[in-house]
């Protein structure tokens, strides 16, 4: 028990706070690699006072046959001593066609909704339930839990002959695991109140949903608050001998996520190792691995780093520096050790630090052309409201297509609308102290309204003009890019260049489906063919990214004037030579005019510099 050191009140070892005034509580370190037990565990609660007879609308009745060997239990039965009521069947099976009771059957053959007798009251901010009238604050988080009124909560109750069905389970809940980021059966027991013996697995009514049901990319502040713990977790079955023993993206049908917090699963396939034979090494490894590729597939939906690739691009980095050495080297990264690296990742993205932005751009009409078709938009929206307590900008390159007075007209429309919203959208309201709006929903729509108004002229003209289009929206050290076309987003970084957007070109799905490598697609004959710009269609759908800018490192914006006449690592070379993201753009202007300039020539780059 641990003694409130306000009030004197005997609290559980696991609480946080104190139930009878709230106090924090100082949690005590085990005294040894093992984790302290619970002094009442669940397997073996006594029966609290029932509900008052007043409130029970069914009485206990007896199966018509007590030989029968898994008839369903009838509504009303109880369970566990009369600490369960079954309020319904969920599923029945009928019965085996084997007498023997000890034959295992290949599923629990019913499944009941069951209500406990025993009013709690739920805690309004954590959920956490609270059996103990005396408590008047929540164990885990605090707070008041005062005017709570009790409830009787339901859950499902797995049934099974097999003594052994539900062994695993049990031997996890007797070693009094807990930790937020562990989800384990509120019950196990057996008894024989109808013939032979049953044996029951009882969990929440409703689960929460899989990992594997979320989209992906996710929020990579999110992802590392779920690593973290995850981890942590996953270190508190590591000191009980618990390993999970799956592989690769496996782990992730093991990960639910219940409100914000993620948690351990559906454990019937973990392993435990008798106290006297620790795992192999090899098996800590592998759960360390698991947890890094499914956080790897979560942030980014992709399941390994190579090098400097489209994933690790989309990490900051010390997040792929984190994920990758979980990843290539797991036997010297123990899972607390791991939980210590995710967290000091998180308190990086969630606290990067302070960056300026100093912005370098030019265009170029190139070598074979007599009009320059392409437009660019460079707002530092710092420099315009130097009251705003972020460095905030936004950069756009178009590339026109359609002829004379076709494509100069789509890019040149394209920019002024994106320019137009952001005056009215984001100067404004920053102006007046208001927050800058989201992101992703902002350049959506404005790549939607810069659609629509080129679609409106190219059909007013009677042309067939259109443009590429790739804008980035800089808040702080967060880029978010949206792109349509093949105009191109990378991010330069010290130890190497990454294209960050995507082409909607031929010869990119070419790429993409494994018919061509992509140094055959430099030369392609049809390597100018595009599938999606804007203003060809009423509707168009752009491609979004998010990618942070740590201090060194740059976001380069170009149209293919530059990305189809100077290879990626030339850009990279010239780049890292330069004195200034101004130098940057004319020297890659010089060289792709110097490697025959075919196509107008644009280049934007943001460099963050601490």
């Amino acid at each position: 028990m641990m003694k409130c050191p306000k009030c004197g009140y005997e609290n559980r070892d696991t609480a946080r706070f104190c139930h009878r005034c709230g106090t924090a509580l100082t949690p005590q370190k085990p005294a040894g690699p093992d984790l302290p037990q619970q002094v009442t565990k669940r397997l073996t609660r006594r029966l609290r006072p029932e509900r008052p007879p007043s409130d029970r609308s069914h009485d206990t009745r007896p199966l018509p046959k007590a030989s029968v060997g898994f008839a369903p239990l009838p509504e009303g039965a109880l369970l566990h001593d009369g600490r369960y009521v079954v309020m319904g069947v969920r599923v029945t099976s009928p019965p085996s066609e084997k007498a023997d009771a000890r034959a295992r059957p290949a599923a629990p053959p019913n499944v009941y909704v069951v209500e406990d007798t025993t009013p709690v009251r739920t805690c309004p901010n954590c959920r956490t339930p609270a059996t103990d009238p005396e408590e008047a604050f929540c164990s885990l988080c605090g707070a008041d839990l005062s005017g709570i009124e009790p409830s009787y909560l339901r859950y499902l109750v797995q049934e099974s002959a097999d003594q052994q069905a539900f062994a695993l389970e049990g031997r996890l809940i007797e070693k009094g695991l807990d930790h937020p980021g562990l989800r384990l059966p509120h019950d196990v027991f057996a008894e024989a109140p109808y013939g032979p013996p049953r044996h029951y697995l009882v969990e929440p009514e409703f689960s929460p949903p899989p990992a594997t049901t979320l989209t992906v990319p996710q929020d990579i502040s999110t992802v590392l608050e779920w690593g973290v713990s995850l981890a942590q977790a996953l270190d508190v079955l590591h000191r009980q001998h618990v390993t999970l023993h799956e592989t690769g993206l496996g782990y992730m049908n093991h990960i639910v996520l219940a409100g914000k917090q993620a948690q351990w699963a559906h454990l019937s396939a973990a392993r435990i190792a008798p106290r006297a034979h620790r795992p192999a090494a090899s098996d800590f490894a592998r759960d360390v691995q698991g947890l890094a590729t499914a956080l790897l597939f979560l942030a980014t939906g992709q399941q390994q780093i190579n090098g400097v690739t489209h994933a690790q691009a989309q990490l900051p980095e010390h997040v792929a520096t984190t994920l990758t050495r979980a990843l290539t080297a797991p036997a010297k990264l123990s899972a607390s050790a791991f939980a210590t690296a995710l967290a000091s990742a998180l308190e990086e993205v969630r606290h990067p630090p302070s960056v300026t932005l100093v912005v370098g751009y030019r265009t170029d009409v190139g070598q074979e052309r007599s009009l320059n078709e392409d437009s660019l938009l460079a707002l530092d929206i710092a420099q315009v409201l130097r009251s705003i307590n972020a460095p905030a900008g936004l950069f756009a390159v178009a590339d026109g297509m359609g002829g004379h007075e076709a494509g100069e007209v789509a890019s040149r429309l394209a920019i002024q609308t994106i320019a137009q919203r952001a005056t009215s959208q984001v100067l404004l309201p920053a102006t007046a102290g208001e927050s800058l709006p989201d992101a992703r929903e902002w350049l959506t729509a404005t790549v939607t309204t810069a659609n629509q108004r080129v679609y409106e002229q190219r059909r007013a003209a009677g042309t067939d003009m259109g443009t590429t289009l790739v804008v980035a929206l800089v808040i702080g050290n967060t880029a978010t890019i949206a792109n349509v076309g093949d105009s191109r987003a990378y991010l330069l970084r010290p130890n190497g260049i990454v294209q960050v957007s995507t082409d909607h070109s031929l010869v990119e799905r070419l790429v993409a489906t494994g018919q061509i490598t992509p140094e055959e697609a430099v030369n392609h004959p049809q390597k100018n063919v595009i599938y999606r710009v804007i203003g060809d269609k009423p509707q168009v759908k752009s491609d979004l990214f998010e990618q942070r800018l740590a201090p060194g490192e740059a976001l380069l914006l170009c149209s293919d004037g530059l990305s189809g006449m100077v290879r990626d690592e030339q850009i990279w070379q010239i780049w890292r030579a330069a004195s200034s993201p101004q130098g940057a753009c004319d020297k890659l202007i010089e060289v792709a005019n110097q490697a025959g300039g075919e196509d107008n020539i644009t280049t934007v780059i943001v460099q963050a510099k601490g």
